[in-house]
């Protein structure tokens, strides 16, 4: 997330130029997801750049939140593949097993959808100021996402990621 998304539209009188506020100083607030096709989401707001470390302790909380396999589809962030996470997932082939996204195809990525909607519902909270503020309208957007079951699942109803649609 940051306070430069482009998701905000403006209004003004007609024969009046629309404004919309922009903040010349970047904020930007990291943030890791994953969704299920059952309709449910996990997410982890962090500090600094993705690593190893950072996706490995995520994955982690997902397989301890659930008694059953977890199967992960990873966009191919160099982080998704490091020497340590694929020792880690080896020992632990019971319980994980990472999928990777071919290179440059978002629109394969079911949490892309949810990243969409993330942005748009921030933006319409209105222009933000601080890293603090950004953070917390994305937290409630997240949290809001996540007691809409039907929500999360519709992201998998789009042609490209159908592939990972819960089956009947």
């Amino acid at each position: 997330m940051q306070n430069t998304s482009n998701y905000v539209k403006g209004y003004a009188p007609k024969g009046k130029t629309p404004t919309v506020p922009v903040e010349t100083k970047h904020i930007r607030v990291n943030m890791i997801a994953a969704i299920t096709n059952c309709g449910k989401l996990r997410f982890h707001f962090y500090k600094g750049k993705m690593n190893q470390f950072l996706f490995k302790a995520f994955l982690k909380k997902l397989v301890k939140s659930t008694d059953k396999k977890v199967y992960v589809i990873s966009d191919n962030l160099s982080a998704h593949h490091g020497l340590l996470l694929r020792e880690w997932a080896d020992n632990n082939a019971e319980k994980i097993k990472l999928h990777y996204l071919p290179s440059y195809a978002p629109e394969l990525n079911p949490v892309e959808y949810l990243n969409n909607n993330l942005k748009y519902e921030t933006a319409r909270k209105g222009f933000s100021k601080s890293k603090n503020e950004i953070q917390k309208k994305a937290q409630s957007v997240m949290r809001s996402l996540k007691s809409t079951k039907n929500r999360i699942v519709s992201f998998f109803e789009n042609e490209y990621v159908k592939y990972a649609k819960k089956r009947e």
